[in-house]
């Protein structure tokens, strides 16, 4: 191994070899962890949708004395359910332009009940202040409702969807999401081309190989591993400047959830890497020292 021939080449490759581990693993964590059905059970286990019934409720009550219109007009006939599901389309949406053209485009679910309560409320109000109801009249229904919508959808957009695509991130993050499996397919083909060259330099020695991939392993694990365990021991994302509470939740666990085990892998890197350098200890000194037989004395 210490022949300049075979160690300068093993040296170099097995640095690239530590950063491929890394870039190798962070990549197919994504593919893995980020999707729709995933964000909507990490919401679910959360439950998201109590803490945007809370703050919703707050919001009604805080706008009646501007809008006139009491919370109950519209809470009555806003349920969990309801809110999961308006939470759902915005992720399905977001998802939608992720895997295509990063045009993001929702239809917030109808509700009927919510529709009839407004528009009892606004006939009512109506008939005991004979309001005629006219064009006016029906232009201020209407931009009740659409109003409505938007609100709802805008508390359940809890990771932030509509913000992302107004700014022009999630087109460009599209772009990324939608060439996921051929960066994955890319980073571990490079990887496994690194592992065949460390072999072809060290062939006459096959074995030295164990020992260059079991060092990138455990630097590749210290180096990724660390960074994890400080965010996380810190908590570090609890610092999230948005405290809206389902906003600060959604976004926390799932930063928690991802580094969580992006720190798994980079420990599994170390476990390997050093079963790999100790069989490889192991291997070369049964090599270097081999058994002997005593001689037969006449």
């Amino acid at each position: 191994m210490k022949k300049v021939s075979t160690y300068l080449p093993s040296l170099i490759l097995s640095v690239i070899l530590v950063f491929l581990l890394i870039i190798s693993s962070a990549i197919l964590l994504v593919d893995i962890n980020i999707s729709a059905s995933k964000l909507k059970n990490l919401a679910a286990r959360n439950d998201l949708e109590s803490k945007i019934y809370t703050d919703l409720n707050k919001y009604y009550n805080d706008k009646y004395n501007t809008t006139g219109i009491p919370a109950d007009v519209y809470m009555n006939s806003i349920s969990n359910s309801y809110l999961k599901s308006v939470e759902e389309a915005y992720i399905d949406s977001a998802f939608d332009a992720l895997n295509g053209d990063g045009k993001f485009n929702v239809n917030v679910p109808s509700n009927k009940k919510l529709n009839e309560s407004i528009d009892q409320f606004f006939n009512d109000f109506a008939d005991e202040n004979n309001y005629e109801k006219d064009d006016n009249f029906g232009l201020k229904l209407r931009n009740t409702k659409e109003g409505a919508y938007n609100t709802i959808g805008s508390y359940c957009d809890v990771y932030k969807f509509s913000a992302m695509s107004n700014h022009g991130v999630l087109s460009k993050l599209a772009k990324l999401y939608s060439n996921r499996l051929l960066a994955t397919a890319a980073a571990l083909g490079a990887t496994v081309f690194i592992i065949l060259l460390l072999m072809l330099i060290n062939h006459k020695k096959k074995i030295t190989t164990l020992y260059w991939c079991g060092i990138s392993a455990i630097i590749s694990g210290i180096l990724g591993g660390a960074p994890s365990i400080y965010l996380l021991a810190v908590k570090y994302f609890d610092s999230f400047s948005i405290k809206q509470a389902p906003v600060f939740t959604a976004f926390t666990s799932a930063m928690y959830k991802y580094t969580e085990a992006f720190m798994a892998v980079q420990m599994a890197f170390i476990v390997i890497g050093i079963s790999l350098v100790v069989i490889y200890g192991v291997t070369h000194e049964k090599k270097k020292y081999p058994d002997t037989k005593p001689t037969d004395i006449n």
